[in-house]
């Protein structure tokens, strides 16, 4: 049985078990910040890595620690404080000039072997993604999916999963990898809004699968299973809802006054790499997540993109 409470501790079989009071966050950025000021609302102390000086500032304004570090040097780390919960949330910013080795591979591994000793069981959790699970020649894909994953991006997170499961079994972290779908919310559509009003051809196929999560959503599921007494290992973290990308569109031209989708067959050009990072045609659905009692908001596309600012999507 899974508990959720707002209390200091709780009891589990005779054993307590406490509930988180401290948190260091990499990755403070679109869901990351979100987390943070959910956990700083609750109480908790709340650090974050940051490698701009400019980040820092604005991360220490509502009450975050900042520490400023760059995850894809190799320099030494400085010393970070012993929480009771580390969330990694870490992006990839093709303009940094670091590789997705270097800052979700090799990054992860230096804050791993940064974190101090505790004797009390540190949780960790992982936002993934579920480009892991590749192709699913649109079938349905769950938790219990192999992953094939297709992508760069994909197979970088398959690693990073992978190394977190061993330093799960070398130590006494509980680890939850959390994979989460495409993520949309305020001022972050899959689209800029103007190009449907101009009716640009979306040049990608319209009846494959999006599987998508709204951010406040999955910062409810991040702050949920942070405070649990038995966090799930693996979970998906997607709407109940998926929809096909000309579904979707179809509904976003819809709340923005704007013709119907035009879709037109994709170049040779616009498919080298946009092809490579879609990784593939699937449905992913959760088993887990019912038997959490997780509740989401937004697992219906239409209810999703009404609470999204679509005004600040059209910049």
């Amino acid at each position: 049985m899974v508990v959720l409470t707002n209390c200091a501790c709780l009891v589990k079989n005779g054993t307590i078990v406490k509930i988180p009071e401290s948190a260091l966050i990499a990755g403070c950025g679109y869901v990351g910040g979100r987390v943070a000021a959910t956990w700083l609302a609750r109480g908790m102390r709340v650090c974050a890595i940051t490698r701009s000086e400019a980040k820092a500032k604005e991360l220490a304004s509502p009450g975050i620690v900042p520490i400023l570090f760059d995850l894809a040097q190799t320099t030494h780390m400085p010393e970070l404080p012993d929480v009771d919960v580390v969330l990694w949330s870490v992006g990839f910013e093709r303009t940094s000039g670091a590789s997705r080795q270097a800052i979700w591979i090799d990054g992860l591994q230096r804050l791993l072997h940064a974190l101090p000793a505790r004797t009390e069981a540190r949780r960790i959790l992982y936002t993934s993604s579920t480009s892991v699970y590749g192709d699913g020649c649109g079938e349905d894909v769950d938790e219990h999916t192999l992953p094939i994953p297709t992508s760069e991006g994909g197979i970088a997170c398959l690693a990073a999963e992978q190394l977190l499961q061993e330093f799960a079994r070398q130590s006494s972290a509980c680890v939850s990898i959390l994979r989460l779908a495409g993520i949309y919310g305020p001022n972050r559509l899959l689209r800029r809004t103007a190009d449907l009003h101009a009716n640009v051809p979306i040049m990608s196929p319209p009846d494959e699968w999006l599987n998508l999560i709204h951010v406040d959503d999955a910062v409810t599921a991040i702050d949920a299973i942070s405070r649990m007494s038995s966090p799930p290992s693996l979970i998906n973290i997607v709407a109940g809802q998926s929809v096909t990308r000309r579904e979707y569109y179809a509904t976003l031209a819809k709340l923005v006054d704007a013709l119907p989708p035009r879709f037109a067959e994709p170049t040779a050009e616009s498919t080298s790499q946009p092809q490579r990072r879609r990784g593939g045609n699937r449905r992913v659905v959760s088993g887990v997540r019912e038997s959490l009692q997780i509740p989401f908001k937004y697992d219906s596309i239409m209810d999703g993109l009404k609470s999204a600012d679509l005004g600040l999507a059209k910049k």
